[in-house]
C-alpha cells in the first residue's frame, strides 16, 4: 500500500473520530475541550489538502 494512501485514510479517521465525539458527547462545555475539538477537526483538514495539492 502506498503511503499516500495509508495518510489519506488515517486522516479520514480521525475526521470520522471527531465527528464521533460530538455525535456521542454533545458539544463541549469547556474552552479546552473546544480547542482540542478544533485542532481534531482542522489538522487531517491541513493534512489533506495538502496530500491533495502536491500529487
Amino acid at each position: 500500500m502506498p503511503l499516500k494512501t495509508i495518510a489519506i485514510g488515517l486522516n479520514i479517521l480521525l475526521l470520522i473520530l471527531c465527528l464521533g465525539f460530538f455525535i456521542g458527547h454533545g458539544l463541549p462545555k469547556s474552552l479546552m475541550l473546544w480547542s482540542s475539538a478544533i485542532l481534531w477537526f482542522f489538522a487531517p483538514m491541513v493534512n489533506l489538502l495538502y496530500i491533495r495539492k502536491n500529487p
